[in-house]
């Protein structure tokens, strides 16, 4: 388990950020339909990613098939963007590819949009932890004006979302992949999950002692803030039809984290650096 601090970006970060931030997702002006995979089709975009991991391509690895095309990332020059070519609703999701990053970590945000502040947190903690890769949804998780045809990556196993997730797992097997959620407090059934912060789980019932140092770290760094650990502190939100970690599961990879936030711990981490950068140290602490 790596112990080397985060790389903080200091003073700029909040210009970087935004700036990052409006690369992730152009405005969508026309409706296809949603691209999935075949068999074959997922096999070839998990080795293309676990390549552009290893090593930045000009080529991307072949994932140009996909409709997928290169850039860069204001604030990130080491960094590729990976965005869809056209502006249909297509979905095919947005990456962030830093090949000998200072962390084995991946941080994602399948439900930018509905989950409030999970992209722009997600973007920040890519910038300021020297992650490996970041991803995204593009299309929304339920239908808006600009796209009638939407799509809930975190349920999606033949998707791209997914393919990154396993090529991620084969070129760090060791790292930690986290995906931010947000949850609504007045939707939670019991008095723990409605006053938590924090709810992890790495999506089965059995969580790691890995998991669990994650969420002493967390706990202590937010306290008096509640971080709870599925299924030991409640019952709810425990991601276990995430269709992400059921696929890593499955390889053996033990890094998949999923963290439900509240929306006052979400926006006090997009408002706050310093409240911010506890995360980031307890990510970077607990990547391979």
């Amino acid at each position: 388990m790596s112990r080397t601090k985060p790389i903080l970006i200091g003073g700029a970060a909040a210009a970087i950020i935004v700036g990052a931030a409006a690369t992730l997702f152009a405005p969508l002006s026309k409706t296809d339909s949603i691209t999935r995979t075949d068999a074959a089709e997922f096999a070839q975009a998990q080795t293309a990613f676990a390549t552009l991991l290893k090593q930045r391509r000009s080529d991307l690895a072949g994932l140009e098939s996909f409709n997928l095309r290169g850039g860069s990332v204001p604030g990130a020059a080491d960094t590729l963007l990976l965005s869809q070519q056209s502006d249909a609703c297509t979905g095919q999701g947005v990456y962030w590819i830093r090949p000998g990053a200072s962390h084995s970590l991946a941080i994602t945000a399948p439900h930018r949009g509905s989950d409030r502040h999970t992209g722009v947190l997600a973007s920040a903690l890519f910038l300021e932890t020297g992650a490996q890769a970041a991803a995204w949804n593009s299309a929304p998780r339920f239908p808006t004006k600009n796209c009638d045809n939407a799509i809930d990556l975190a349920q999606e196993k033949e998707h791209l979302f997914s393919a990154f997730a396993l090529g991620f797992a084969e070129r760090s097997p060791d790292g930690l992949l986290v995906q931010l959620h947000g949850f609504d407090a007045e939707k939670r059934q019991s008095v723990a999950a409605r006053e938590a912060g924090m709810i992890l789980s790495n999506g089965t019932r059995q969580p790691s002692s890995r998991l669990l140092d994650l969420a002493d770290c967390l706990s202590i760094a937010f306290a008096p803030t509640p971080v709870l650990v599925f299924p030991g502190d409640t019952d709810e939100l425990g991601a276990l039809g995430n269709a992400q970690g059921q696929l890593l599961h499955q390889t053996g990879f033990q890094g998949f984290v999923h963290i439900e936030m509240s929306a006052d711990m979400r926006a006090d981490l997009k408002e706050k650096p310093s409240l911010r950068a506890q995360l980031a140290a307890c990510l970077a602490e607990n990547a391979g």
